[in-house]
């Protein structure tokens, strides 16, 4: 049975790059075998894998409007959506990618939401680990695209604001109908010792003593050359410090 981790937290506080070091992190220290998710309408999760994406389930949702009336048979319609989300998969070292892409537009395709959900599931049983890197809304868990989080990963920039986001989205998780087991909340590009007055606002808005990440160059270096989190140094500072956050965690 895989762990399921969503990662979660508002623009521009790193989520997806903390999605790419866990997802590079399970595959060294638990020789697991991980399914990564890019639910985030702006999808680059791939570039920090550094893999190249063909095809989205987006793209397979607008297929599937286009020619509804040819898929109207129920068993050739549940055939298609399995073949054409198996295409869909990017295939790694030691993981796979599945990239949701962007938002339906306007009107709704309920059907093929549910389509979806059910080969995704079938597909999530494959794996150890699944990391679902969420867009900051939620929308695809609240959709349950995803159910039963087993670890809910909420980040944060160290600043009041942003502990003041996080907390939103940990509202929002809480009035979600789908079970998450464990929310931690990781305060990331630190530069230092988090400051007393935003460990007091962390406590103030109900996390308890929240998991922390360094500021570290190597990987603006890394984004710079557009190179994958792969390329990373095994000596780099956010490596060591997800590859703890994990021993605790899980």
């Amino acid at each position: 049975m895989s762990v399921k981790i969503a990662v979660a937290g508002k623009g521009g506080t790193g989520k997806t790059t903390l999605s790419a070091l866990i997802v590079r992190s399970l595959i060294e220290e638990k020789k697991a075998s991980v399914l990564a998710l890019d639910a985030d309408p702006n999808s680059n999760l791939n570039e920090l894998l550094g893999v190249k994406v063909n095809s989205t389930v987006g793209h397979i949702v607008e297929d599937f409007k286009k020619n509804g009336a040819v898929i109207s048979s129920g068993l050739y319609k549940d055939q298609m959506v399995e073949m054409n989300l198996h295409q869909s998969v990017i295939e790694g070292k030691g993981f796979d990618l599945l990239v949701m892409g962007r938002g339906e537009g306007p009107g709704c395709y309920c059907a093929a939401n549910n389509l979806f959900k059910k080969y995704i599931d079938m597909l999530q049983g494959s794996y150890d680990f699944v990391v679902m890197d969420n867009e900051a809304g939620l929308e695809h868990l609240s959709r349950k695209t995803t159910n039963n989080v087993d670890i809910m990963l909420i980040i944060s920039d160290p600043s009041a604001r942003g502990i003041l986001s996080a907390s939103r989205i940990n509202t929002l998780i809480n009035e979600l109908t789908i079970k998450v087991k464990k929310t931690f909340l990781i305060i990331n590009r630190l530069d230092g010792p988090p400051d007393e007055r935003l460990l007091r606002i962390v406590k103030d808005n109900g996390f308890d003593g929240p998991l922390t990440v360094d500021n570290d160059l190597q990987i603006n270096d890394t984004e710079l050359n557009c190179e994958s989190i792969f390329s990373l140094h095994e000596n780099s500072i956010s490596i060591s410090q997800i590859k703890k956050i994990l021993l605790k965690i899980l």
